[in-house]
């Protein structure tokens, strides 16, 4: 049994003896929204407009449910496309075997709501 938080070398520790986030840019986002309160996620989620309905019949969400004329307009502000993909495979009896695909477009999603906010908003591709 650890009696000590011993941090290993580029590593930042947390409250939990066995929990380590490295210390990069990524690992301190991480511990970042580890450490936050319910109220500081419930805000960054706010920001990315989550929760949501899907939105994969939204006209306008996706490059295939937008106008020509739109995905072109959208291409010159941001010319990321996200094309979210998850497995198919069994998550037990009570889970739909999309499962993957459906949380990656929610996420992806609130990304597009989120950089919509500044003008230029991601593109989606089913």
């Amino acid at each position: 049994m650890m009696t000590e938080n011993r941090v290993p070398k580029g590593y930042l520790p947390t409250k939990q003896p066995d929990l380590f986030f490295e210390d990069n840019a990524v690992g301190r986002l991480k511990k970042e929204v580890w450490d936050a309160s319910d109220a500081e996620i419930d805000a960054i989620l706010a920001d990315y407009g989550v929760p949501a309905p899907v939105e994969w019949a939204k006209p306008g969400a996706y490059i295939q449910t937008t106008t020509r004329w739109q995905v072109e307009e959208n291409r010159k502000k941001n010319d990321i496309v996200f094309i979210p993909v998850g497995c198919t495979e069994l998550h037990g009896r009570h889970l739909p075997s999309a499962s993957d695909t459906l949380y990656v477009s929610a996420i992806c999603e609130g990304v597009r709501r989120f950089t919509a906010k500044s003008g230029a908003p991601i593109n989606l591709a089913l």
